[in-house]
């Protein structure tokens, strides 16, 4: 697989390419962005690709490693954005080969450090839910769940487990010896969601909070309030260059400035949308008979899924689930439960 990589003003970074069906997160085609920062005292890689199996054998691995190789500085840290795999997949690789430590935020510490918990209850009841109260409002049969939970396919393509050194949260500080690196918590894609601001280029590094359709995961894995209000943070910080988790990003204050205005639109679009659907109908809508309204445009990840028995629209859904939640907090909608099926409606 060939990757493209470009300099920046912090050192380099290669962008994450993601697919736009179901079979790519099999065989390879998801990628995150990495991006090395460059230090007096070390190395800082935001990130790690994703992995490289035999039967698909075009990961990230050992392109980062002919990069890393050749730095004259030691990677000193690695920092993680989030639990998902295809920014995960090297971290373990890396660390054993080159000392550096591992960061993450402690809300995706777990899950980082035992990716197996994405299949067992423990991950959902962390929060304080059980996994049948978080997908109640998705009106699964008995036997059904939700996303891709298989152990056999986690265990397989996900299960890359590393020892995580630091948590950090939001306005800790990474020092690189010339370069004090901020962390800056970023939830809503995910909560142990976070990114990188370094100062002195006015760079952001903001992981998938740009990555649409989003939040991925039903609520409180999800959530829409709090990952809108992740992005006027990053508005307001007014970057300079922003080097996101996928895609090739924005290299001007004005253009990261449109970008991070049309994650703000597609977001608040798809909240106006389903509102819009359920004042006209004036009845109660499951996620289900609201999706194919809300997002009409096929987007990255709006593809169905297995859930064990059929196939749903899961990441969608859970999407437009997440912004149901935040228009209920609002007071515009309501949820209705009759004869065990969950249904939402606009309130007068």
């Amino acid at each position: 697989m060939i990757f493209f990589l470009a300099d920046t003003p912090d050192g380099w970074g290669i962008p994450g390419i993601h697919g736009p069906f179901a079979e790519d997160e099999l065989d390879g085609y998801v990628q995150s962005g990495v991006y090395l920062i460059r230090g007096r005292d070390g190395n800082l890689l935001v990130d790690s690709g994703n992995w490289t199996i035999p039967e698909h054998n075009n990961g990230m691995g050992d392109f980062l490693v002919d990069l890393l190789d050749k730095e004259k500085k030691p990677l000193k840290y690695i920092f993680i954005t989030h639990f998902h795999y295809d920014h995960v997949g090297n971290a373990a690789m890396l660390k054993k080969r080159y000392g550096a430590q591992v960061v993450c935020h402690p809300h995706d510490r777990p899950i980082i450090e035992d990716p197996m918990i994405v299949t067992r209850r423990e991950n959902i009841t962390r929060f304080g839910i059980t996994p049948e109260a978080m997908l109640e409002d998705f009106n699964l049969e008995p036997g059904e769940s939700f996303g891709l939970s298989d152990p056999d396919i986690v265990r397989k393509y996900w299960n890359f487990p590393v020892e995580v050194d630091h948590a950090v949260n939001d306005g800790d500080i990474l020092d690189l010896g010339d370069i004090e690196l901020e962390v800056v918590h970023l939830p809503g894609h995910c909560p142990g969601h976070v990114g990188l601001w370094n100062p002195a280029t006015r760079t952001l590094y903001p992981g998938d909070l740009l990555h649409y359709p989003t939040p991925l995961g039903p609520y409180p894995i999800g959530d829409a309030k709090a990952h809108s209000r992740s992005i006027q943070r990053c508005l307001d910080l007014k970057p300079d260059l922003l080097l996101e988790g996928h895609g090739l990003s924005a290299y001007s204050q004005p253009s990261s400035r449109r970008r991070l205005l049309h994650m703000q639109s597609q977001q608040n679009d798809t909240q106006a949308r389903a509102l819009f659907v359920l004042q006209r109908e004036r009845r109660p809508l499951t996620i289900s008979e609201l999706l194919p309204e809300v997002m009409p445009v096929k987007t990255e990840l709006n593809y169905t899924v297995s859930t064990g028995k059929g196939e749903r629209y899961c990441y969608a859904e859970a999407c437009v689930q997440t912004h149901l939640l935040w228009l209920i907090e609002q007071g515009r909608v309501e949820r209705i439960k009759e004869r065990g099926k969950i249904s939402f409606a606009a309130k007068p």
